[in-house]
């Protein structure tokens, strides 16, 4: 009698939910935070601008949600945290040299996928006729340089407040940042330059208006949708062909004392 084997391959799926968000002080914002974990529930959350020189308060925080946490503190200014699912097998890619002097740096292994997920508070550089400006400069370069390290090894995933304009189109109105560091060629080169590592963009054919994802509270900006983009997912081409899902979360930024900046999410199929 014949006897016919067959084997069956089972493609196992790695789904992953990343949310970035500077929240503009945890502290104050911690209500919000709370309702995008229960709603949302991100597997991955990449905070910036914490504000807070107190690591425990941060991992105590999450945790309280059965997450773990890394996290970079810095009183009063900065900061910077990835909160994850404690079932992920990770480990914490440290790069001293991007928080030598203040903390706005994070990276997150996924071990299995081998996925880096690296989260920034980019320096906001104004003014720019001051030591502001070459510090945002240089710790853009001190990333790129790490970043393309990485790369030789992982898959990349780059997030955060990167506090660039990179097209005046990113803008509602462009004029008024002219002199503004976020929109100085200088700045726009050094972002550039990290595209140029092969990353890519995730909103970057959406309707500009609507990736919008940072509204000054001057003057209710946000109600007349006058807004720029500084908030960004840049990834490798064969993490930008896994995205089942983007969006940048405006509900948060039209809620009670809500940060100036929207979350943005992206959804994974790996």
């Amino acid at each position: 009698m014949l006897k016919i084997h067959v084997v069956v391959v089972v493609h196992l799926v790695f789904k992953v939910k990343i949310i970035s968000w500077n929240v503009n002080s945890l502290r104050a914002r911690e209500p919000l935070v709370q309702e995008i974990i229960k709603k949302e529930k991100p597997n991955i959350l990449c905070i910036q601008e914490l504000k807070i020189d107190d690591h425990d308060y941060v991992s105590d925080f999450f945790s309280q949600f059965s997450y773990q946490t890394i996290t970079q503190t810095q009183k009063s200014y900065n900061g910077v945290s990835i909160t994850y699912d404690q079932i992920l097998d990770t480990s914490d890619l440290s790069l001293p040299t991007l928080n030598k002097d203040q903390a706005r740096n994070n990276i997150l292994l996924l071990e299995k996928p081998g996925i880096a997920i690296i989260n920034n508070y980019f320096p906001n550089g104004n003014p720019i006729d001051s030591d502001k400006f070459s510090f945002k400069l240089e710790w853009m370069n001190e990333l790129y340089e790490n970043i393309k390290k990485l790369k030789d090894k992982y898959e990349i995933i780059v997030t955060g407040d990167f506090n660039v304009i990179p097209e005046d189109n990113d803008a509602h109105d462009i004029k008024g940042y002219k002199k503004d560091a976020l929109a100085q060629p200088e700045s726009r080169k050094e972002f550039f330059k990290l595209r140029n590592l092969d990353l890519l963009d995730v909103f970057e054919n959406e309707n500009k208006k609507s990736s919008y994802t940072f509204f000054d509270y001057k003057t209710y900006k946000f109600g007349k949708e006058e807004g720029i983009r500084i908030d960004f997912f840049l990834v490798t081409p064969f993490l930008k062909n896994k995205i089942m899902n983007k969006k940048v979360l405006k509900e948060y930024r039209e809620m009670e004392r809500p940060s100036d900046h929207c979350p943005i999410l992206i959804e994974l199929n790996i």
